[in-house]
């Protein structure tokens, strides 16, 4: 098997950018682009990312745009291709079909009934392998690999402050069209019991053109249980939404409202075992928007694996205090995390932490 070339990582690199607007609209499937190149001149013949809801994949999709071009180009894909029957054929097969010569892939597939079997099927076609362990492939999909491994999805925890560190609301401008981004994102919006009653707004994506993208709401159940005068309960959005509940904690929802029952001690629902029973339904990237007392127990359960912060210029919000002693990103970097990106805008500062690897 040969290693990957420059010119290989620049065009996975490409892939990953054409892939990450579609992250969240892929269902329990991995967000995986695929691109067509020509060897010789290095020019790109055609490109896909796996549809909406999963299927069809990425590589079938650049494979049929691509026709007879196909013959004798490399392959470029984010994700190891998939061999076996699901909601849509083997890619393996389109692949051999195409006359495709050569395979770079970015990321092996975490699921074990595919790991190493499109390898195996394409290498025995005379098809050439390239898995070049292309990091930004990866994270790509960090929630795919988590949730067949570890049985939890990628968690990524929202928190807007101003000055002080106090939790924010917005309702608009730069900090809100940040976090619907990260809402857009992901497969699934957690919040407390107590945060959804504090809260003005119910977590629904107000940007437009991503008003459709809003995923399934999770409201993580209290000591007290949840009723129906909870708003983001009761009230009609047409988006849908779950409870996790401690097994004989009281929930009064509707029948539109999913009840998930979960060990849990002391009214609350157990935190490992409430992502293990999203991840159980197929999602693999959650996003949490929580208050002090479920971002303390996150944290102190080593469940994060990012942070969004979002910081507001000023002070005297009049939210809760994120943390309840000290400073909110020496918390951060107690959890081990640390930041990696950060980008400036009038009136809000956005950092990315990402834990250490």
């Amino acid at each position: 098997m040969s290693a990957a070339t420059p010119e290989d990582l620049r065009w996975l690199d490409a892939a990953v950018r054409l892939a990450t607007p579609a992250r969240g609209t892929t269902a329990d499937s991995p967000v995986s682009a695929a691109l067509v190149v020509n060897p010789i001149d290095q020019c790109l013949i055609a490109r896909a990312v796996t549809a909406r809801g999963g299927h069809p994949h990425a590589e079938a999709l650049a494979l049929d745009s691509a026709g007879f071009d196909a013959a004798g180009a490399t392959l470029y894909v984010t994700m190891e291709p998939c061999a076996s029957w699901g909601r849509s054929p083997p890619c393996v097969d389109a692949i051999v079909r195409s006359g495709v010569m050569r395979v770079v892939i970015g990321q092996a597939n975490a699921d074990p009934a595919q790991a190493g079997v499109a390898e195996q099927r394409l290498q025995s076609a005379g098809v050439e392998i390239v898995f070049a362990a292309h990091q930004a492939s990866a994270e790509l999909n960090a929630g795919q690999a988590l949730r067949h491994v570890h049985n939890r999805p990628f968690v990524t925890v929202a928190l807007v402050v101003d000055a002080d560190d106090t939790l924010v609301d917005p309702a608009s401008g730069t900090a809100r069209d940040w976090l619907d981004l990260e809402r857009a994102r992901a497969d699934a919006i957690i919040m407390g019991a107590s945060g959804a009653r504090t809260r003005t707004a119910t977590p629904v994506i107000a940007r437009a053109g991503l008003a459709t993208r809003t995923p399934l709401r999770v409201v993580l159940s209290g000591s007290k249980g949840v009723d129906r005068r909870l708003n983001l309960i009761g009230s009609f959005t047409g988006h849908r939404t779950a409870v996790i509940a401690q097994s004989d904690t009281a929930v009064d929802a509707p029948v539109s409202v999913e009840v998930i029952r979960v060990p849990g001690k002391g009214g609350r629902p157990d935190l490992a075992a409430a992502l293990a029973s999203l991840a159980e339904r197929g999602k693999q990237s959650v996003l949490v928007e929580p208050g002090p007392r479920l971002l303390a127990a996150l944290l102190e359960a080593d469940l994060v694996d990012a942070v969004t912060l979002i910081a507001l210029d000023g002070a005297g919000q009049g939210g809760p205090a994120a943390v309840a002693d000290g400073r909110l990103v020496d918390m951060l970097a107690a959890a081990d995390l640390e930041p990696v990106r950060e980008q400036r805008a009038p009136g809000a500062n956005l950092t990315i932490y990402r834990r250490r690897a």
